[in-house]
């Protein structure tokens, strides 16, 4: 294997720890505390510049930019803020260049984040997001580590890519024996996240397809990674049509609301 999966680990390990301030944010946040969150999450200056910037990208399509932190958690609410949070951790991996992906990666980020919020509370409840919320902000951590992995090694990637077609899903596999996925729960497991939503993460694979949320994690992936500004990463996952028999509800609201989809997951209505 060109990166092992040791690599992978120590790559991840050698993130900044995580400041206090931005501890004590979420502290605070699991306590409903939503005023003290926003005080505490402004005395980080690169926390609140990390919020600013993926609530008011593309995605958010707010009418005049927020800066205000207070005003920001009140109007995002208390479980967006908690995956925003998460948000700031995954710009601690993300690549100083990238290598492999050329997408705009906080569009990508703000869009499966919210995507995940919306399709969630339709396809379960609101509470089920609530409790599943960080699952949203740790998936697109996943695409910067493969790039800054598949990176690493992109002389021996491109002749591996130039000399057969292969998917980056299929070449991630061969060269670390891990999935996306796989590497989203181990990315999931350094930053603390409780064993069931470990498990949610690393079973977005839906290699077997058995557990609705992951599921949905799926779906959503490959349904956004179709679109034109996020193309790059599409081939990372084998899309499962599986899938769609947990999300019924979310699947009939995409392709009723786009007529798009179903050439794009190759699957007739």
């Amino acid at each position: 294997m060109l990166v092992s999966k040791n690599d992978i680990i120590k790559y991840i390990k050698e993130i900044p720890p995580t400041p206090t301030s931005v501890k004590n944010t979420l502290l605070f946040l699991k306590q409903g505390e939503l005023k003290k969150a926003a005080i505490e999450a402004n005395k980080d200056i690169v926390l609140k510049k990390q919020i600013e910037k993926v609530v008011n990208s593309a995605y958010f399509a707010l009418q005049n930019k927020i800066t205000d932190t207070v005003q920001l958690f009140s109007m995002l609410g208390i479980e967006m803020v908690k995956s925003l949070v998460y948000a700031y951790l995954v710009s601690l991996l993300e690549p100083k260049k990238w290598q492999i992906f050329n997408i705009p990666f906080y569009d990508f980020q703000a869009s499966f984040m919210k995507n995940f919020e919306e399709y969630m509370i339709l396809e379960f409840s609101k509470n089920e997001y609530k409790k599943y919320a960080e699952v949203g902000a740790i998936i697109p951590a996943a695409v910067c580590v493969c790039d800054s992995l598949l990176g690493s090694k992109k002389k021996e990637v491109e002749i591996i890519m130039n000399s057969a077609p292969i998917e980056y899903g299929t070449l991630l596999k061969r060269l670390t024996g891990y999935s996306l996925f796989d590497i989203a729960g181990i990315i999931s497991k350094e930053w603390g996240l409780e064993d069931e939503k470990i498990e949610i993460v690393k079973k977005s694979d839906c290699s077997s397809c058995d557990n609705k949320y992951s599921a949905l994690v799926h779906f959503l992936f490959f349904y956004l990674s179709s679109q034109k500004n996020f193309l790059d990463i599409n081939s990372l996952i084998e899309f499962n049509t599986k899938c769609i028999e947990f999300i019924p509800k979310t699947y009939e609201r995409i392709v009723n609301g786009s007529w798009r989809v179903t050439k794009e997951l190759g699957i007739s209505v």
